[in-house]
């Protein structure tokens, strides 16, 4: 099997975190969601998911499987402890406050986003596509994670790859509900003969909204329907697309 490949959250690592979004190759999936798809629903095996998840962890020295849950484009929450797994629940934000933990989510095109509070020792693994977008589910991880010790101060926000402006075209009703999120959201919509948003770019409004220093954000700007050759996408590709993953982990126990 070909080395897993995948982006490390360079902010997060200087303080300690493991954040990692993984790309389309590196794994043994075969066509159409070669090959390092991370996705149950489009029909992939069982068994090959769950080789592109070993060698994914141990490419990126993770110490643990991570928890996943099934995600619906909402804002529920799920706190995870332990080794992780698939959940059965509902919950677009994993949280996690205990050693030795990893929460992720799965995209296609939606923004994934990965916070931490290294000192308060909480992360969490957020799914941000444009409803959660509108509906501000960052926000709500921030305060959930502000709840549980976290400050304004010392959180870290790291937004892997996400369809871009370029290829992101909505409806009315979509820009109406982004336009609402936050103040500025606007600004990241572009109008001509149909309009396009910028997902990360209001997600990174809304997280400078919620307190967060905007020197504690990076962002990987990458659009992923434009480049087949390194991720899937769900606009591009449809039922066809895999999923990548992007993970962050507590530290283990020392």
């Amino acid at each position: 099997m070909a080395k897993a490949r995948f982006i490390r959250s360079q902010l997060l690592d200087r303080h300690g975190i493991t954040g990692i979004f993984s790309l389309r190759n590196g794994g043994v999936s075969p066509p159409p969601f070669d090959s390092q798809n991370f996705g149950p629903d489009p029909g992939d095996s069982d068994r090959f998911i769950e080789q592109n998840l070993v060698g994914l962890m141990q490419s990126a020295a993770l110490t643990c499987l991570p928890h996943q849950a099934n995600q619906v484009h909402k804002t529920a929450l799920l706190w995870c402890s332990g080794k992780g797994k698939m959940h059965s629940q509902q919950a677009d934000i994993l949280m996690a406050n205990r050693n030795n933990t990893a929460v992720a989510v799965r995209v296609a095109d939606c923004l994934p986003i990965l916070l931490a509070d290294p000192e308060a020792g909480i992360v969490a693994a957020v799914h941000a596509g444009w409803r959660g977008s509108a509906a501000g589910i960052v926000r709500y991880a921030v305060e959930a994670m502000l709840k549980h010790g976290a400050q304004h101060e010392k959180l870290l926000a790291a937004l892997g790859p996400c369809i871009g402006p370029c290829c992101f075209a909505i409806g009315n009703d979509a820009a109406e509900a982004l336009i609402k999120s936050t103040a500025g959201a606007n600004d990241c919509l572009i109008h001509t003969s149909e309009i396009h948003a910028d997902l990360a770019e209001i997600n990174v409004l809304q997280l400078i909204d919620a307190g967060l220093n905007k020197s504690h954000i990076e962002v990987h700007k990458a659009c992923t329907a434009c480049h087949p050759e390194d991720f899937f996408s769900f606009r591009r590709d449809g039922n066809q697309s895999g999923r990548q993953l992007a993970v962050v982990a507590t530290p283990p126990t020392t």
